[in-house]
């Protein structure tokens, strides 16, 4: 088996060659060869990476006399790199915004729907609803923590902006199927609030109360599929993609489940709402992952050491890698 950066025996055989042809090759430095990227047809894991590693080295050899980035630094460029996505989310917000609020202008009072959820779970009570925005926040606000958690702590590929951008992301697009879903279908609204002879019922009636009020928690009628949920499944695939520990997502995913329970006995979401977010929005970070994965500009140095120390050293036992 090749060596990483051609280090078989068949290297001495090829020099010989060369020289052995009026010495055409003979320009050729040590460094040279030791940074020509692999070429070989037996399967090697994470080969394309090493290949790629080279290209970063010759690089890095350019600018070693200059002063590595720091973590500030890094996350300068990934929001120059990704500002207006971030600025399009803050836009997105208000139209969102304003989309509800046509939602329940157009919301009719009725009796709630026959819901499996309602059946099962017992109903909590107005003063007892605030139990599910509690675990809302809890989820919101720990996310955020560790997505700043870099630049007080700095670690290897890890980035308040990259994690961001790519929340953000998923948000608008979740967003908007939510908006076009919740405006061709209008649900009567099962929260206490929605209900008919309820005196907190207070749909907006002017133009200035559809583009000016700014109410997410009292809404009726932005029924499918639900917005807190939404938020609370990204804070979860924001732990999942970017936490080592096991045990952190599983209770992560833990108080997912149990925060869609406590929404449907609250009473402000049907079961189908939450059913719907629970794929919807898994789907689009698959696919967004998978179209639009995270990248780091070379200055980054993801890898600093593979160029030297990463060599294919258990050439026997099929790896290729010391880990």
């Amino acid at each position: 088996m090749r060596g990483l950066w051609g280090t078989s025996a068949d290297d001495g055989r090829s020099r010989n060659r060369n020289q052995g042809r009026g010495g055409e090759n003979s320009n050729k430095t040590e460094s040279d060869i030791e940074m020509r990227p692999i070429i070989t047809s037996q399967s090697c894991t994470r080969i394309d990476i090493l290949n790629k590693a080279a290209e970063k080295a010759k690089i890095r050899g350019e600018r070693e006399n200059s002063q590595p980035l720091t973590q500030l630094q890094k996350e300068k460029i990934l929001l120059k790199m990704n500002y207006k996505l971030l600025l399009l989310t803050g836009v997105w917000q208000y139209v969102h915004s304003v989309a509800t609020n046509v939602a329940y202008y157009l919301h009719v009072q009725r009796p709630p729907l026959t819901d499996l959820g309602f059946e099962l779970l017992p109903a909590l009570t107005k003063k007892t609803q605030v139990i599910s925005e509690v675990m809302f926040f809890i989820c919101l606000f720990s996310t955020i923590g560790y997505a700043l958690s870099p630049l007080i702590y700095p670690r290897r590929n890890l980035y308040f902006t990259l994690m961001f951008s790519r929340f953000a992301a998923i948000l608008v697009l979740a967003q908007t199927l939510r908006i076009v879903c919740f405006l061709v279908t209008t649900l009567p609204g099962p929260n206490y609030h929605c209900r008919p002879n309820s005196p907190d019922y207070s749909p907006p009636k002017t133009l200035w109360d559809i583009f000016g009020r700014q109410d997410a928690f009292f809404g009726c009628g932005d029924l499918v599929f639900s917005s807190h949920t939404i938020f609370v499944l990204l804070c979860a695939l924001v732990w999942h993609k970017y936490c080592p520990f096991k045990w952190v997502r599983r209770v992560v995913w833990t108080l997912v489940f149990i925060f869609g329970i406590l929404v449907v006995a609250a009473r402000k979401h049907y079961s189908l709402d939450i059913m719907v977010a629970w794929y919807t929005v898994p789907l689009l970070w698959a696919a967004y992952d998978h179209y639009f994965p995270d990248k780091l500009p070379l200055d980054f140095e993801p890898f600093p050491e593979l160029p030297v120390k990463y060599r294919l050293e258990r050439r026997q036992g099929g790896k290729g890698f010391d880990d």
